[in-house]
C-alpha cells in the first residue's frame, strides 16, 4: 500500500538567486535517496519553495522496502575448496562474514572464471523506520554557494550539518503521521531554551501578514492539500509559478493603469521578472512615480538604477520610451500602498540624483582626458595599470582589423581609437556608482562628445559577447557601419 510524503524544510530567507537550484536538487536528491532506499512506488517527486521553505511532496510512497536480494561474491572455487573437495580457510571465512554454511555457498560462472557466491536476501523494512535516514541524506546532499555552520548536527555520525541557512522547523509526514526526526543543536543561537529541532505535523505562515509568522504559531496539517491550502490561508502561495503568473498579471494590470506597459521585457527586466518571484511569498504590486526631470538622463542609467539597484520595473509608452513611473513588487499586501509607494519614491529620486550629478560631472572630462587617470586603476601587478591595458588594446585592435579583418586604415584608426578610450570610463564617477554600466558609458559619453559612430558603438558594446548564447552579441543593424570596429575591439580586449 502506498502513502504520501509531505516534506518541508524551513529556514531564515534564502536567497533569491540560490532557490531554482535548490528546488531542483531537492527533486533530485529525494529521488535518488528514496530510489536506493527501495521506497519509490512510481510516483514522481514533486518539489515547491519559497524564500523561506524548501518543500516536497511524493503522492505515492511504498509502505515499505521491497525485498532485496543479493548475490556476494566470493573467491574462485579453486581456492575456496582443495583438491581432496574440502574448504579451505578462504572458503569457511567467507561463509563466516556471511553468516552461514559452506554447504549453503553457490558456484557462479563469470567471465573470469567459477566463484563461489553466497545469496543472501534482505526482507524490507517499513517505510517510516527508513525515511529518518532518507532525510539526513537529503540535507547532506545538498550543494550551496556558501555553506553556513550554524553549530547543528545528526545522529548519523557524520558530523555537523550544513546549510544556506539555519533551519528553523522540520516538516515530515508519511501517511499524515511524523516521521522522528531531529537536528541537535550545540548553541543556542535559537535561544538558550531551544537544543534540538524535531521534525513535526506544523509549518508556519507569512513572517509579516500571518499570525502564524513565527515558530510557536504553528499550523498543523496533515496531508500535502492540508499543507498547501492552509498555507494560503496565512499568506504564502506555494508554487512558483503561480506566484510568477501573479506578478506578471499585476504588473501589466499597474502599467495599463498608468498609460503604459511594462519597460523592456528581455534583458535586465526579464532577468528581474524571473527573479522576483524567488524573493516574495505573497506578492503585491504599487506603482511610483518620479520628476520628469529625470528622463534627461540615459535610459541606460534610468533602467540600471531602477532593475539592479531598486527591483523596480521600468515603465515605458506606446513609443517604447520611459515614463517617469515605476512598478515595484512587495511581499506585503499593505492597506495603505500609496504610503509604500512614497517610501519607494524617496529612495529611487535619492538614486536618481546622484546619478544626475554623475551624468553633469562627468561630461566635464573628455574620455581622452580620462585615460591617464587609469594609470592609477591596476589591472594585475603583474600586467599592470589600465592605462597599460588601453595601449595594448589599442594596438592590438588596430593589428587585427587591418591584418585578419583587411580593413583599410582609415578603419584601422578608429579601432585603434575606440580601443584606446575603451576603459576610460573606468575613472568616471558614474561607473564607480553603477558598475553594470562599464563600457555602456563609454560609449554613450564617446556619443556625446561627438566620436564617430564606429568608435563610441565598438566602446558602448566591446565587453559583447560574454557568453556563447546566439544572442550574445549585437546584430548588424545595432552597430551600423562599425561591426569590423567593434568585434577587432572586442577581441582586443579579451586577448
Amino acid at each position: 500500500m502506498a502513502r504520501e510524503l509531505l516534506i518541508e524544510i524551513g529556514c531564515e530567507e534564502i536567497p533569491a538567486g540560490w532557490l531554482p537550484d535548490l528546488t531542483a536538487q531537492m527533486a533530485r536528491h529525494l529521488t535518488a535517496r528514496l530510489e536506493a532506499a527501495r521506497l519509490l512506488a512510481g510516483g514522481p517527486v514533486e518539489t515547491f519553495s519559497t524564500p523561506r521553505r524548501l518543500a516536497a511532496r511524493v503522492a505515492r510512497l511504498a509502505e515499505r522496502q521491497t525485498d532485496l536480494e543479493e548475490l556476494l561474491t566470493g573467491p574462485p572455487v579453486s581456492a575456496a575448496f582443495g583438491a581432496d573437495g574440502q574448504p579451505t580457510s578462504a572458503g569457511t571465512g567467507f561463509a563466516r562474514k556471511h553468516g552461514t554454511d559452506v554447504s549453503a555457498l553457490e558456484r557462479h560462472t563469470t567471465p573470469k572464471g567459477v566463484y563461489i557466491a553466497f545469496r543472501r536476501q534482505q526482507q524490507g523494512r517499513p517505510a517510516i523506520e527508513v525515511l529518518t535516514g532518507v532525510m539526513a541524506g537529503v540535507l547532506r546532499d545538498f550543494a550551496f554557494p556558501k555553506q553556513m555552520r550554524w553549530d547543528a548536527h545528526l545522529d548519523d555520525g557524520e558530523g555537523d550539518l550544513v546549510f544556506a541557512r539555519p533551519i528553523r522547523w522540520i516538516v515530515l509526514l508519511y501517511g499524515g503521521h511524523v516521521v522522528p526526526f531531529v537536528i541537535r543543536r550545540t548553541a543556542s543561537a535559537l535561544g538558550p531554551s531551544v537544543r534540538e529541532i524535531g521534525a513535526g505535523d506544523s509549518t508556519f505562515g507569512h513572517r509579516f501578514m500571518a499570525a502564524t509568522g513565527r515558530p510557536g504559531d504553528a499550523i498543523p496539517v496533515r496531508t500535502f492539500d492540508d499543507y498547501r491550502a492552509r498555507l494560503a490561508e496565512n499568506f504564502v502561495i506555494l508554487d512558483r509559478q503561480e506566484r510568477a503568473d501573479r506578478i506578471r498579471q499585476d504588473l501589466d494590470s499597474h502599467a495599463h493603469d498608468l498609460g503604459g506597459r511594462v519597460g523592456h521585457q528581455t534583458g535586465a527586466s526579464a532577468t528581474l521578472l524571473g527573479e522576483v518571484p524567488d524573493l516574495v511569498e505573497y506578492p503585491a504590486v504599487v506603482a511610483g512615480q518620479f520628476a520628469a526631470e529625470f528622463l534627461e538622463l540615459p535610459a541606460e542609467v534610468l533602467t540600471t538604477t531602477m532593475i539592479h539597484h531598486q527591483h523596480f520595473f521600468p515603465v515605458v509608452d506606446e513609443h517604447d520610451q520611459l515614463m517617469p513611473a515605476f512598478l515595484a513588487v512587495t511581499n506585503t499586501v499593505s492597506e495603505d500602498p500609496a504610503a509604500i509607494a512614497r517610501n519607494a519614491e524617496r529612495v529611487l529620486a535619492a538614486r536618481l540624483r546622484d546619478a544626475q550629478f554623475f551624468w553633469a560631472e562627468d561630461r566635464r572630462k573628455t574620455l581622452q582626458a580620462r585615460v591617464d587617470q587609469l594609470a592609477t586603476v591596476l589591472v594585475h601587478k603583474k600586467v599592470g595599470s589600465y592605462r597599460d591595458k588601453a595601449a595594448r588594446v589599442s594596438t592590438l585592435a588596430g593589428w587585427i582589423a587591418g591584418e585578419l579583418f583587411g580593413a583599410p586604415p582609415e578603419t584601422v584608426a578608429l579601432a585603434e581609437r575606440a580601443g584606446l578610450l575603451a576603459k576610460a570610463d573606468l575613472a568616471s564617477d558614474m561607473v564607480r556608482e553603477l558598475t553594470e554600466l562599464q563600457g555602456v558609458m563609454g560609449g554613450i559619453y564617446a556619443r556625446e562628445e561627438g566620436q564617430p559612430e564606429e568608435v563610441w558603438k565598438a566602446i558602448y558594446y566591446h565587453y559583447l559577447p560574454i557568453g556563447v548564447e546566439a544572442a550574445a552579441e549585437p546584430g548588424r543593424a545595432q552597430l551600423g557601419g562599425g561591426a569590423v570596429t567593434w568585434a577587432a575591439v572586442a577581441l582586443a580586449d579579451k586577448i
